[in-house]
């Protein structure tokens, strides 16, 4: 059976906090979150864990999250000293073997979702709290409450992943009512990527 790990983290400080998107890299983890089936157990990495939670993701056959690989990953460059390894750093995450949920409904929607839009059709769970409130509990110093919102993302790209991989296909709120996402790639690209799953 292959090592999946499925990842999250939150940030520091908020986009307009560092000079836009296109900063994403001086964003700062507070949290990350690991889920690993190889001991079926969740992995908490603080700020000055980062180098320990890059290296736990090296171990992995195949890591899946939400919008991961745009925004997470370059998250973790940014904790590298210089412009020359925060690319470089980025560039070996990027190589690992990724299945970004977001990513893959892009290709199908042309258009992003919320992790909460899927969750909810899908699951029948919502999202606890949401991005602005853990830049909240950071600055209040509630890394516990942070720890346990990014744990519950961690399940539910889970259970989507999963979800996805059983049905080939995720449910979404649209403005015009649930609708179907069909992923049929989900299968193949596993087949494909990682042996033994």
């Amino acid at each position: 059976m292959s090592r999946i790990l499925y990842f999250d983290l939150e940030t520091k400080f908020a986009a307009d906090e560092v000079g836009g998107w296109s900063n994403v890299m001086d964003m700062g983890m507070s949290v990350g979150v690991l889920y690993d089936t190889a001991d079926q157990a969740s992995h908490v990495y603080l700020e000055h864990q980062v180098p320990a939670l890059v290296a736990h993701l090296h171990r992995a056959d195949l890591i899946v999250g939400f919008n991961h690989v745009e925004f997470d990953l370059r998250v973790l460059a940014g904790h590298q000293p210089s412009a020359e390894l925060r690319h470089q750093a980025y560039l070996e995450l990027r190589a690992l073997n990724h299945f970004d949920i977001l990513l893959e409904l892009k290709k199908v929607l042309g258009h992003r979702l919320r992790l909460d839009s899927l969750a909810r059709p899908t699951l029948q769970v919502g999202k606890s709290a949401d991005g602005l409130q853990a830049l909240a509990w950071y600055k209040q110093g509630r890394i516990d409450l942070i720890i346990e919102y990014c744990k519950q993302d961690v399940e539910v790209t889970r259970r989507l992943y999963e979800y996805a991989l059983e049905h080939g296909e995720l449910l979404y709120d649209s403005r015009s009512g649930i609708k179907r996402a069909i992923l049929g790639s989900v299968a193949d690209h596993v087949a494909r990527n990682t042996p033994g799953i």
